[in-house]
Formats: structure tokens, sequence, C-alpha cells
């Protein structure tokens, strides 16, 4: 690394923005529009109505404003996100506005409304309902089962007091953004397609590491998968979650588990931007999924495994053509708690091997034997018994990792 490099500037953090909504717009603008003329690549064209709802968005706010439908609309919703804005507080947000506007003015009247005008375009998220305990999902095979077959648990949520089933109300939700769509979403913007192609052209030329395509793992993908390679639009990503209280405050109570991806294509400045970190998953509460994570990825990892198997079929606005897209997960970034969560292999301990100090942590009274000494074979946990080989089969390793299903992350 070079040590003259002490501010960091070339990750976002020097780029200052004056004016949010042309960006926010942009994003929907690029899926659907090139030179303020329709685009239309031939996976978009059995959508119904796809001509009118691009009219839609761009229509106006209000006879002469410079604010569309749409800008309105995801400026209105980013807001309501940040500040916390309750579902009642946005809808009666919304009633005061449109009481300033003309009357023939093109904002929707409701969070109802609002949703259902960006999920036209693609850019809601699938809802799959999850056992209350996280044993499963109640998905694909599983999609009409009403109780979760590992631990009896009933979908749907049970009234506390009474034992009532309210079959409306899932026990638990998990949100998934899918990532093909949004894949797609970035080639079709021309200045986004041209820059995925950083990497191919951007290598190190002074020895140091100035991205991670000047890293050991990134040779050795190129090593190990040359078919991979020779096609630089192909995306490598790496991924991160790690659990927090969305409610602002320092409570353990409650944790919501987000995982983002992000793709290593592009430029330093560009990759680490928060507009290019992608939330894919949203693990819900009200505790962590622990070592059962591995349950909520089941979707995200489908999709991985589909984009490296088969990959699937992209425009690129910048060349102009359609091509092969494929994807790779070369790593994750997590804290050590989230890393054993992750990966199966335990984290905790306090105590090495051929250390007989005592664990300092509180003991049950069931740890202690009869007069009081503590029981050998317990809190094996505690102890680093795998010797100088951290691969070796021990009690350390709590599960296997999903992302074992991935073809090659054995070979990673």
């Amino acid at each position: 690394m070079n040590p003259l490099y002490t501010k960091w500037i070339f990750h976002g953090e020097g780029i200052t923005k004056s004016n949010e909504v042309p960006d926010t717009y942009r994003m929907f603008r690029d899926a659907c529009f090139e030179n303020d003329d329709v685009r239309e690549p031939t996976y978009n064209r059995s959508l119904p109505d796809y001509d009118n709802l691009l009219e839609e968005a761009k229509t106006p706010l209000y006879g002469g404003c410079d604010w569309t439908k749409m800008s309105a609309t995801v400026a209105l919703y980013k807001l309501k996100a940040r500040h916390g804005l309750s579902n009642v507080g946005f809808d009666e947000l919304l009633e005061v506005i449109g009481g300033f506007l003309p009357k023939d003015h093109t904002l929707p009247n409701s969070l109802y409304s609002t949703k259902n005008v960006l999920k036209e375009f693609d850019l809601g998220y699938e809802k799959i309902h999850a056992c209350v305990n996280d044993c499963c999902l109640f998905w694909k095979t599983k999609e009409k089962d009403v109780v979760c077959e590992t631990c009896g648990s009933s979908r749907w949520k049970v009234v506390k007091h009474t034992g009532e089933i309210n079959e409306v109300i899932p026990a638990k939700v998990l949100r998934y953004f899918p990532i093909k769509s949004r894949f797609r979403r970035m080639f079709r913007n021309a200045e986004l397609a041209e820059q995925l192609t950083w990497h191919d052209t951007n290598k190190s030329q002074d020895g140091m590491m100035h991205h991670p395509v000047d890293s050991l793992a990134w040779k050795s993908i190129d090593n190990k998968w040359p078919s991979f390679v020779s096609e630089p639009r192909n995306l490598r990503l790496g991924l991160s979650s790690d659990g927090f209280n969305p409610f602002g405050d320092f409570s353990s109570r409650y944790s919501c588990w987000p995982v983002i991806l992000c793709t290593y294509n592009f430029s330093p400045t560009i990759c680490m931007s928060k507009e290019n970190l992608m939330l894919t998953l949203l693990i819900p509460r009200p505790k962590q999924p622990g070592d059962d994570i591995g349950v909520y990825l089941q979707p995200l990892i489908d999709d991985l495994k589909e984009l490296w198997l088969d990959g699937m079929s992209v425009y690129d606005a910048f060349r102009n053509e359609t091509f092969n897209l494929k994807a790779l997960l070369m790593w994750t970034i997590n804290d050590f708690p989230a890393y054993a969560n992750l990966s199966g292999y335990s984290t905790k301990g306090t105590k090495k091997k051929g250390d007989n100090r005592k664990v300092n942590r509180k003991r049950k009274r069931s740890d202690l034997n009869i007069d009081g000494d503590e029981d050998d074979n317990d809190h094996d946990d505690d102890v680093d018994d795998d010797g100088d080989d951290p691969m070796k089969l021990t009690r350390r390793w709590k599960k296997k990792s999903i992302f074992f299903e991935l073809p090659y992350w054995q070979d990673l």
C-alpha cells in the first residue's frame, strides 16, 4: 500500500452532490430511456402496457413543472425512508402536498399507489414467508405449507395470549430484492456499462494494490477460470452482512440483518459508492438468525448459482449488443460474529490449547458437578483444540456453509 495515501479520496468520500433529485430519477430513466427515446430490449417487450408506463413516468407533476411524476414520487419515498416516517404519516403528507398542487397534478395520493408506481418498474422485492424458528422458508416446494415440517410451528402469526392463529399475517417475512433485474439495469445505462469493464484495463502498474483487481485472489480466479475471465463484463462480487437496530438505539432486543453485494468491476470511486452497494436481502427481526442465516440466503444463492452455470442474456447499451452475463462471488466481508454465522466455523473462545487459566465467563449451576467442580467434558466451544490445523473437522465446525452450494466456492 502507498504510505502517502492518507486521505481517502478514491472511494467516494470526496464526492459531494448538490442535488439528489436528478440522480434519483436517473436510475429510472436509464432503465427505460436513451436520449429521450424509449429503448425496447427484447426481454421487456412482453411486459403489459410498457410504453404507457414509460410515458406515465415522464409525465410532468403538473403543467409547466420541471418535476416529473416519477422524480417527485421517488424523492418523497426517499424522504420517508430517511426520516422513518410512518405509513399513516406518509399518506397525510401526500394529502397535504396534493392540496398545494393544481387539481390536475399526477402525484400519487397514498403509500399504496406510490409502491405500485415503483413496482411497475421492477424495483420491488419478493416477500418470502419464513418459519418463526428459522427452520425453513415457505418457498418453492414448501410454498403452500402452513406448518414447518421441522419444528411444527405455524406459518401464520399466533396470538400470544389466546393461541389463536391469524391466517392473514405471516409469522416472519424475508424480503428478497432480486439481483438479475438490477444487473440488467446496470448494463442498460451506457455509461455504467462502459465503467463495468474498468478492471480489465486498469490494473496496477507500480506494484501496489489500488483495487481488488491487483489482489492475489483476483489473479487466482483469472488462472482457474479463463473462460469466465475472457468476458470482461462478467461480474465479480463481494458480500457483506451484519445486524443492526433499525430504530436507531442501542438495544440488542431487536436485530435486523441486511445482506449487501458490492460489484468490484467498477473503479474504486464507483464500486464503494452507496449507489452501487446493492441491498439483496433483509432478514427479519426480532432476533439474529445465528447459524440459521443460510436458510435466508437460499434465494440469493440460487440466483448466484444460475448466474455462474448458465448466465443470463443481457443488453449492453454501450456496445449496443446482447451478451451472456455471468457472475462470481469472490468473498464475504464481516466481523467475527457474522463470519462465524456465515462460515459455520466458531470464533468464540477465551482459552487456547495448553492454557489452564479459567475461562472468564459465568457458569450455570448445571455446568458444575455435585462437588462444585467444572465438568471437563463441557465448554468445548471455549477451547481451541484444533492445534495447528484450522480446517480439521472438530467441534469448531458447527455446520457446512451454504456458500459451498456455489460450484466454485471450494476452489476459491
